[in-house]
């Protein structure tokens, strides 16, 4: 039995849920639902359906949604592997998916479907037995977010990889941040297991909110994995890789793991859609797609492997990076100026890098990323050409995989490489 939101994409058989959005009601579909072959529908209100299709009346579709799965999850003995962070969780999430499948069927959560709602879905719709391993990363925008996540899908594992200053407009300052992230850990029984990053002051410092196991990783003196713990070539991009790949290797261990599986999974790991993709580009150019999502720190990471990579030419396309509170302009500053000193060329995407760009002699301000898309296309610009490296990145709302869209090389298929693909996000102005 699998359960839609959707009827877009919904499959006969499967329960519509109604779910009452910020934007759309769920409730209006329904009709739409049972002709496309629902065999249920939970609802909010009364439906007349057809014989043969469930009604399930409830108060809230969520909440029928989140209690079902957290009882599945509960009555299927599986682990949980749980990881939350200001930087790095999608790509830690990807280490820990190809490490752990080595000895486990691994559920990995996926996108940024890192809500209850999105992680509910994920429980109900997947094969789930005592043997399995769910990777879930936890996401929050509000105060109280983790710790929502964590009463419905307990952790048994936490693993926390940094705390920046992301989202203070909703936490109000860096320590608020790190107080939400810290509930992942709190989250922890006598028995949890926290794998946390040792070179990042506010992360370490977690390990004395639970009565479990700590696993420290990083370059630290301390730390009880550190990159020798690493015997394979990483094939993802960064100064990151090896915190990501030592997140993963103390994950194995505390599962049980043999070192030999656990290094063949991180030979394996396959890097995700718009994190530092490394894709060839049109006319010989080289892209580095970075584009599905954007933090002072991660541009600042993001520039770092461009000024390492061997070129005729370094590109930096920087689009907005939203939610950074009351100094966001001179944030966008810093970065634009890092940028000059590791790129031969900035061009800056957006209406917030407008305002930061007159400051950053050199920088290229353009108004849109769809703006410069159709410049690319249209041959408008100089670039890109042989021996160009250029990295793309933004927030998801810069819409920067436009840019790499236009940049990447004709032989390769967008759809396979970058994010936000779908026809649902390409309809979006």
């Amino acid at each position: 039995m699998t359960y839609s939101t959707d009827t877009r994409s919904i499959q006969p058989g499967e329960i519509y849920v109604a779910i009452r959005g910020e934007v759309h009601d769920g409730h209006r579909f329904i009709p739409r639902a049972i002709e496309k072959g629902a065999s249920g529908i939970v609802t909010e209100q009364d439906v007349d359906a057809p014989e043969g299709v469930e009604v399930i009346r409830v108060e809230s579709s969520e909440d029928y949604l989140v209690a079902t799965a957290s009882e599945k999850l509960r009555q299927s003995g599986a682990r949980v592997v749980a990881i939350t962070g200001s930087i790095g969780k999608t790509t830690t999430r990807a280490a820990l998916h190809a490490v752990l499948a080595q000895s486990f069927p691994v559920v990995p959560s996926e996108g940024n479907r890192n809500t209850p709602l999105g992680l509910s879905l994920l429980v109900l719709n997947r094969e789930i037995t005592a043997d399995s391993v769910l990777v879930l990363e936890m996401g929050a925008r509000l105060k109280g977010d983790i710790k929502t996540l964590c009463e419905h899908f307990p952790p048994d594992i936490s693993v926390v990889t940094n705390v920046r200053g992301v989202h203070v407009e909703t936490f109000g300052s860096i320590d608020g941040v790190q107080r939400e992230k810290s509930e992942l850990v709190r989250a922890l029984g006598p028995e949890g297991v926290a794998v946390l990053n040792a070179d990042d002051p506010r992360t370490r410092a977690m390990a004395d909110l639970h009565e479990g196991t700590t696993l420290l990783y990083g370059r630290a003196e301390d730390a009880d994995l550190r990159p020798d713990a690493v015997r394979v070539d990483l094939p993802i991009l960064g100064d990151h890789a090896i915190l990501t790949a030592l997140s993963a290797v103390a994950v194995g261990r505390a599962l049980g793991m043999d070192d030999d599986a656990i290094q063949r999974g991180l030979a394996a790991i396959q890097p995700e859609k718009g994190r530092l993709a490394k894709l060839p580009g049109r006319d010989g150019s080289t892209l580095i797609d970075d584009t599905y999502n954007a933090s002072p720190d991660a541009a600042l990471a993001a520039l770092d492997v461009l000024a390492g990579l061997p070129s005729e030419r370094r590109i930096a396309v920087l689009g907005d990076m939203l939610e950074l509170g009351e100094t966001e302009v001179e944030q966008h500053i810093d970065v634009l100026r890092a940028a000059t000193e590791r790129a031969d060329r900035v061009i800056a995407v957006g209406a917030i890098m407008a305002r930061a760009a007159p400051s950053v002699p050199g920088v290229e301000p353009v108004a849109t990323s769809a703006d410069l898309a159709e410049s690319i296309r249209q041959r408008g610009v100089d670039w890109p050409r042989e021996g160009d490296v250029i990295l793309v990145k933004g927030s998801q709302g810069a819409r920067m995989e436009r840019v790499s869209e236009a940049v990447l090389s004709p032989d390769v298929e967008a759809s396979d490489v970058l994010p936000r693909q779908t026809p649902q996000w390409k309809a979006i102005p």
